[in-house]
C-alpha cells in the first residue's frame, strides 16, 4: 500500500509519499519521498537525499525517486497531480499502459491539492484509493470539477474524463474513490 500526504503549508508542494516499492517477488525496499516547491523554503532533513534537477512532471519525479533520490524539487505551480502519480509510478511500478491506475492517481493527486488543510491518501495498486481527512465526498467532487474544463484533466501521461470518477463517502472523514478511466 501507498500512502501519500500532505501538511497544507504555504509555498510548497508539501506532498510526503510513504511505502515500500515493490522489486521482485519477495523483495521490497522501504521509501519515504518528499516533493517540494523549487524556490520555496525547504527544511533541512539531515540525511536525505535532494535531487539537484527541478523536476518538470509525474515521469521526471518519479525518475528522481527511482534514483535513489528522497526530496524531489519541482517547478513552482506545477501539475498538482503530478507528485502522486509519480510516487505511483516509483512504488507499483506504473507505465504508460496503467491508464486506469494513472488516471486515479491523477484524481487523487488534484484531490489531495485542493484540501486546505493536512490530508492523506491511500493508493492501491490499481488506483483506487481513500482520502482521509476534514472532507466529504460533496467537496471533494466540486474542488475536482473546476479542474476539469471541457469534462477532463489532462496530464502528460493520461487523460481523465470527469464522468469516471466515482466518489463515495466511507466515513465522516473519509472518501473512497473509485477506479477511473483513463485515455491518451
Amino acid at each position: 500500500m501507498l500512502r501519500i500526504g500532505t501538511w497544507g503549508s504555504a509555498g510548497s508542494a508539501d506532498f510526503v509519499a510513504c511505502g515500500w516499492r515493490d522489486r521482485d517477488p519477495g523483495l521490497s525496499e522501504p521509501g519515504i519521498k518528499l516533493v517540494f516547491s523549487a524556490g520555496g523554503r525547504l527544511p533541512e532533513f539531515p540525511g536525505l537525499r535532494t535531487g539537484t534537477r527541478v523536476a518538470r512532471g509525474a515521469e521526471e519525479i518519479a525518475a528522481q525517486f527511482s534514483r535513489g533520490m528522497d526530496i524531489v524539487l519541482v517547478e513552482p505551480g506545477s501539475c498538482p497531480a503530478a507528485p502522486v502519480m509519480a510516487a505511483g509510478m516509483w512504488h507499483y511500478g506504473w507505465t504508460g499502459g496503467d491508464l486506469g491506475a494513472l488516471a486515479g492517481a491523477a484524481v487523487t493527486g488534484l484531490a489531495l491539492a485542493a484540501q486546505p488543510g493536512p490530508c492523506a491518501a491511500e493508493i492501491c495498486r490499481d488506483g483506487r484509493s481513500s482520502l482521509d481527512g476534514h472532507l466529504t465526498a460533496a467537496a471533494v467532487r466540486a474542488g475536482l470539477a473546476c479542474r476539469f474544463p471541457g469534462g477532463r484533466y489532462r496530464t502528460p501521461q493520461v487523460t481523465v474524463p470527469l464522468e469516471s470518477v466515482c466518489l463515495s463517502q466511507e466515513a465522516p472523514c473519509r472518501v473512497l474513490i473509485a477506479t477511473c478511466a483513463g485515455v491518451l
